[in-house]
């Protein structure tokens, strides 16, 4: 698996992905196959971002990724609500749900105005509330990071789709985090 390779807290996204990341919303033909969903602030806006995958992933063939991957993305834009857009004012830009194919794995990746680092709250409590959102990213990607980008960050999650092989430019880095 990927993040065996890098390590717990040493994932980095593959350039495929990240390349897609900084697009800025335009696709680029020669790219890996990509679906992206523009999302408002809103608290329907995880809803929206689930169908979104599951809709996505059916039409890519891989039916056995939509309940982890519509969980992963329903946490990443819940999280981009609670902490990106309720930091301050919104500055107008939605949040971004891309899906991106390549080979055997798929990409997802929320993007938001936000510059805070996602973390992983250590220990806790376990009947809060909150706090628990990326222990589930990382119990069910592969691996999941994130990438500072113009205007906010990706936090961004990997699965493998069924080839198993680690993903081309698969590395270590400092802004990631762990992965299984």
């Amino acid at each position: 698996m990927y993040a065996d390779l890098a390590g717990p807290g040493e994932a980095t996204a593959p350039p495929w992905l990240t390349s897609v990341f900084e697009q800025n919303g335009s696709a680029d033909p020669s790219g890996p196959p990509a679906a992206t969903c523009s999302l408002a602030g809103r608290t329907t806006s995880p809803a929206a971002a689930r169908e979104f995958a599951a809709r996505i992933l059916a039409d890519w063939g891989l039916p056995h990724l939509i309940a982890d991957v519509q969980l992963v993305v329903s946490e990443l834009v819940t999280n981009a609500l609670r902490h990106a857009l309720a930091a301050g004012p919104a500055s107008g830009s939605p949040i971004l749900l891309r899906l991106v194919r390549h080979r055997s794995y798929v990409g997802c990746g929320v993007s938001d105005d936000g510059d805070g680092a996602p973390a992983l709250v250590a220990g806790g409590d376990d009947l809060s509330e909150s706090g628990r959102g990326l222990h589930l990213v990382d119990a069910l990607s592969s691996a999941w990071g994130w990438l500072p980008v113009e205007g906010g960050k990706v936090v961004w999650a990997l699965f493998d789709a069924g080839g198993g092989a680690a993903p081309d430019g698969a590395a270590g880095g400092p802004e990631a985090t762990g992965g299984r």
